[in-house]
């Protein structure tokens, strides 16, 4: 009698533990708190603690549920089909909630509306579209700024008509160039790998005030691919390759991240070479 008590207590325990949900974004794996959890006419009602958990065993197992949440998308279910899989349920974000937010204008998080200054953003994938040779191939490719080449495989920007020290270049926060350079036009921008960028953001105008007297004519920050981490062990790599016949260029791009719950670790490589243009 007592085996068959405990034996019991086991399978109503199991039960129980089985019918608690954890949500996680789609994109980043983070819990996501605060979510309802609701029925149809909405009698049953329970949303998730700060780990994105929540108990479901108060709704039937065929019944509809609703996941609702303000920056995620709407998910409808059974109580049979979400606890499957562990309770383990991703939610895929609205991209298009918020207004867009530069980082870097004001050193501080502020939204593009509020800054007076003008701000051009180009995130990853966009720069991947245009397939730019080099990262000033890159900038030239927005219409907003002007690259002056002497060679080919080069570029220097110039924004306003400042160049060289009178223009910030900063890749992930660190500057790459100061007052004491050359005013003439300098083509270090050239060594920032166009494909290892993750997202640019160009800020035109006088920004003396907040990055210094080199900031005169605009700033153009680079931020690199970014290291993510994930509740499950993830390995991920890319590979690319280009030839171009204008110039008989080739390129060789590789990366690979490795991420895990406390730590992650991103690689990236790219070798370029370009010969002289032909006609």
């Amino acid at each position: 009698m007592k085996k068959y008590f405990l034996l019991k207590f086991y399978f109503l325990c199991l039960y129980s533990f089985s019918q608690t949900i954890t949500l996680f974004d789609a994109e980043t794996q983070f819990p996501i708190p605060d979510v309802a959890i609701y029925n149809s006419d909405q009698s049953k009602f329970v949303t998730t603690n700060l780990q994105g958990e929540a108990d479901i065993s108060a709704f039937k197992a065929d019944e509809l549920i609703i996941i609702d949440h303000l920056t995620h998308q709407q998910k409808r279910s059974t109580k049979a089909t979400l606890i499957k899989n562990n309770g383990v349920v991703f939610l895929i974000s609205k991209t298009n909630l918020l207004g867009e937010i530069v980082l870097s204008a004001n050193k501080w998080g502020q939204r593009k509306k509020e800054i007076p200054h003008k701000i051009i953003s180009i995130r990853q994938a966009e720069g991947q579209f245009t397939n730019p040779q080099t990262t000033a191939d890159l900038l030239s490719n927005t219409g907003k700024v002007f690259v002056q080449k002497s060679q080919l495989g080069g570029g220097s920007p110039i924004i306003r008509g400042f160049a060289a020290n009178r223009l910030l270049i900063a890749v992930d926060g660190v500057r790459m160039n100061n007052a004491i350079f050359r005013s003439g036009n300098l083509q270090n921008i050239i060594s920032i790998d166009p494909l290892a960028v993750e997202n640019t953001e160009l800020i035109l105008g006088p920004g003396s005030t907040i990055y210094g007297s080199d900031a005169i004519g605009g700033v153009l920050n680079f931020y690199t691919i970014s290291p993510k981490l994930d509740a499950a062990k993830k390995i991920q790599g890319n590979a690319f390759g280009r030839y171009s016949s204008a110039n008989k260029e080739y390129t060789i791009h590789t990366d690979l991240s490795i991420s895990k719950k406390r730590w992650a670790l991103v690689s990236s490589i790219s070798l370029s070479d370009f010969d002289d243009l032909r006609m």
